[in-house]
């Protein structure tokens, strides 16, 4: 019965996309770059890139930010999950809180994650700057 249903639907897809039209938006004009237009424009790309050169601060300012509020999210999620499963573990039953404590082991490792990952980074951090 399912193998029927999904063949059907395979079908009606496969219909759909011969029946319905599609529209091409091509530009006009265009046409196929050369050789050495391919070329050129590769060694303009790679010549910005040499001359734009961001130091070490410029690129932890920029990331910065970015880092604080997924670490801000991480840590607000962590304490919801533990506030929640701590009144569903004071209200649950024997068999529920076998569960519960299941679960916890996923939140545990799941803050070790969390807090790990910050401290490996800002140890990597430490060490790259002070060899730089």
């Amino acid at each position: 019965m399912k193998i029927k249903k999904i063949m059907i639907l395979i079908t009606t897809l496969l219909l759909l996309l011969v029946v319905l039209p599609v529209e091409v938006h091509a530009a006009e004009g265009f046409t196929f770059p050369t050789w050495n237009n391919l070329m050129s424009s590769g060694k303009n790309f790679l010549s910005k890139g040499k001359n734009n050169n961001i130091s070490t601060e410029q690129m932890g300012n920029m990331f910065a930010p970015m880092a604080r509020i997924l670490l801000s999210f991480g840590i607000i999620v962590i304490l919801g999950c533990t506030i929640i499963m701590g009144i569903k573990y004071m209200l649950a039953t024997p068999e529920e809180a076998a569960k519960l404590k299941q679960q916890l082991i996923g939140l545990v490792v799941s803050a070790f994650v969390i807090f790990g990952a910050v401290g490996i980074w800002t140890l990597a951090y430490q060490v790259f700057s002070s060899v730089l």
